[in-house]
């Protein structure tokens, strides 16, 4: 399922790059500095597990995801600053693409909200925190979304563009996973960022000139990936990012500190996504919501 690892891609193969002959050491242990005691040690290569978990990422068919997000925001020169934390829940099935979603948004101030989404070939319809209904949009917002879904460039990405990040992995295993991290910063990894974005537009979109520009002003100052592997099934289990960039929107210069910490799990589990009867019957079209 490579549409999955998309956001991932670039993490991963710059780490199955750089390790590409070396095998797995010993997970470190944060606190006490000490390599933990593998009884199942494995003799594969980053290159060799990285090949493993793209092959099977192909073959997967659904999955359950458990995402928490913490996201700040700063314009110094607005005197803005905006800290959310976005807890998210999300089941997918690729055939048909079918998807649910539900997000707990704390905003501080500003305020909770809860949203959910379905999206499959019966519509997509998202709920309406302010009136508590179900808001239908457009029949062909499904294909759209489709299309996204299926849009950007194959994460199979050319490796040699990675060259440059040989020195920034590290690659270890505990009994059950492999664990591969990366820690960048600078100007290469800014245009890697830049590159990656671009090729992963929706297909039949381009970027307009609001987005390039966006884009050319931006700078990644720092980004952390862990990614963690079952050593059995090779499926990506979990990840962990930390990302701080700096961009300007019309001269105006933003910061913006991300981290996000996924759980992967009911891999092949889920047959299918069905809307719930009730809100099929009773969910308002978006143009009636909006008194068009």
């Amino acid at each position: 399922m490579k549409n999955w690892i998309k956001g991932l891609a670039a993490g991963v193969l710059v780490l199955g790059l750089g390790a590409c002959g070396n095998t797995a050491e010993p997970k470190t242990d944060s606190e006490t500095g000490k390599k933990e005691e593998v009884a199942n040690e494995s003799k594969l290569t980053a290159q060799e597990v990285y090949e493993k978990a793209m092959a099977v990422s192909n073959e997967q068919k659904s999955m359950h995801a458990k995402m928490e997000i913490d996201q700040l925001i700063k314009m110094p020169s607005q005197e803005f600053e905006m800290d959310s934390k976005i807890k998210m829940e999300m089941d997918m099935v690729m055939e048909p693409l079918s998807m649910y979603q539900k997000m707990n948004i704390d905003m501080g101030e500003q305020g909770k909200t809860i949203m959910e989404m379905y999206m499959t070939d019966a519509g997509f319809f998202m709920s309406n925190p302010e009136s508590e209904d179900w808001i239908k949009f457009p029949e062909d917002m499904y294909e759209e979304m489709v299309g996204q879904m299926a849009g950007g460039a194959d994460p199979t990405l050319d490796m040699n563009m990675f060259k440059e990040f040989i020195d920034d992995f590290k690659f270890e295993q505990t009994d059950d996973e492999y664990i591969l991290t990366l820690s960048a910063s600078g100007d290469k990894f800014t245009e890697l960022f830049k590159k990656v974005a671009t090729e992963n537009m929706p297909a039949g979109l381009e970027m307009d000139d609001a987005q390039a520009e966006v884009l050319e002003n931006m700078e990644v100052e720092s980004l952390d990936y862990e990614i963690f592997i079952d050593k059995k099934s090779f499926y990506t289990t979990a990840f962990n990012m930390k990302m701080g960039m700096t961009m300007k929107i019309e001269g105006e210069e933003m910061h913006i500190n991300q981290k996000v910490h996924a759980d992967i799990s009911k891999i092949n589990e889920i047959d299918n996504i069905e809307v719930p009867q009730e809100i099929l019957d009773n969910a308002v079209d978006i143009n009636e919501s909006m008194g068009q």
